[in-house]
């Protein structure tokens, strides 16, 4: 849009200065625009589609690679939503060769479907009803997929002053729950370093089998279960549980 002063003389040594609009160049821009809108529509996906497994391990860690250098506590969450966009378009996990966890009845069963940069990813099966007792994932974050069936996963965090997860202690603490929801095929559920670090699995009547595509920022890849009691909070209206580390083996 371009202004053209016009300047008029009303008596000696008095003027007015109006001012016009000259509207070509606004329509010349608006026709280009329009033009080009068709354009960039056939080359704009309608939708995001479906991924294979290999085209998944292709393509999400060269993508959410450089979101993984920022781990503060923004940079987690971004770089998890980044995964999630494409963990979101899997159409099936591969056939990887899972182990059961010592101690686990009904059966949990884990194995290790890719590991590379910036993350690995272990896949996991649940038996019918089966719990995963909650656990911390210390300097790592998590997000969490579903592929078949489904499972209802809580998280938490600590809440006040707690022994380290290492500690060896088994002095109480209280954590609170921040989140519960279900995790079926293509829903997400995600963890960082500094937030909802602590999750519990069950499944439900028809099992569950799903993914955990886990980034470390350091540590050596300790962590620890913890025991509480699942339906009995120590204050009901804030949602706080008395909890105990209880170290890596059940």
């Amino acid at each position: 849009m371009t202004w053209i002063p016009d300047t008029n003389e009303l008596a000696p040594g008095v003027t007015i200065e109006r001012r016009a609009i000259f509207w070509a160049p606004l329509a010349v821009a608006a026709a280009v625009l329009r033009a080009a809108q068709p354009a960039r529509a056939a080359n704009t996906p309608s939708a995001a589609p479906p991924l294979d497994w290999d085209d998944f391990i292709r393509l999400c860690p060269a993508d959410a690679a450089e979101f993984a250098r920022d781990a503060s506590e923004t940079g987690q969450d971004a770089y998890l939503h980044r995964i999630a966009a494409w963990a979101v378009r899997l159409k099936a996990a591969p056939d990887t060769k899972l182990g059961a966890f010592p101690g686990l009845d009904p059966k949990v069963e884990f194995g290790p479907s890719f590991r590379g940069v910036p993350f690995a990813v272990i896949q996991w099966r649940m038996a019918p009803r089966a719990i995963l007792p909650a656990h911390c994932h210390p300097q790592a974050s998590v997000c969490t997929v579903g592929i078949e069936g489904e499972a209802r996963v809580r998280h938490f965090e600590v809440h006040g002053p707690a022994p380290a997860f290492d500690s060896g202690t088994k002095t109480p603490f209280l954590m609170r729950e921040t989140r519960s929801q279900l995790v079926t095929p293509r829903r997400i559920s995600t963890l960082s370093s500094t937030r909802d670090n602590i999750h519990y699995f069950e499944a439900g009547d028809a099992g569950a089998r799903g993914l955990d595509i886990t980034t470390g920022y350091g540590g050596d890849g300790s962590f620890s279960f913890v025991a509480f009691q699942p339906d009995k909070p120590k204050d009901p209206k804030k949602q706080l549980f008395e909890a105990v580390w209880t170290g890596m083996q059940l």
